[in-house]
């Protein structure tokens, strides 16, 4: 084996290792929520999917009225996305097609503003639903 044969082989170790590690947790929701409410608090926890899927969709849609917190959901999306592309467009072709003074200043700040309300944003959801 070569040694760049080596280093590829590290690198999707590496990645398929992150993708098993950040895929658990959805796995483990989705296990869970196929389990009765008894089995999903049972230690050690069970790994393999239940029966009770269709059983807890239909309570969780009558309980907490799953159907209006889906379209808000939507509604909320599609509204920032599209708002998100009319500016980031308008922002390409402000710095594709003038030159001024600060410019690599001003895209790092858009970077970074765009990070930072993605966090703020997660922060919202959190707040939002401890109040529930």
């Amino acid at each position: 084996m070569t040694k760049k044969t080596q280093h590829e082989i590290l690198i999707h170790a590496i990645l398929v290792t992150l993708v098993i590690v950040l895929a658990f947790p959805v796995f483990f929701a989705l296990v869970t929520s196929t389990l009765s409410f008894q089995e999903s608090y049972e230690y050690p926890p069970k790994l393999i999917p239940g029966d009770q899927f269709t059983n807890n969709l239909k309570e969780a849609w009558e309980r907490i009225n799953i159907g209006r917190l889906f379209f808000n959901s939507t509604l909320i999306s599609v509204g920032v996305a599209i708002v998100k592309t009319i500016l980031a467009l308008m922002a390409a072709f402000a710095y594709t097609h003038f030159k001024f003074r600060g410019q690599g200043l001003l895209f790092s700040l858009c970077m970074l503003c765009s990070i930072f309300l993605y966090i703020s944003a997660l922060d919202l959801v959190a707040i939002i639903t401890s109040s529930l």
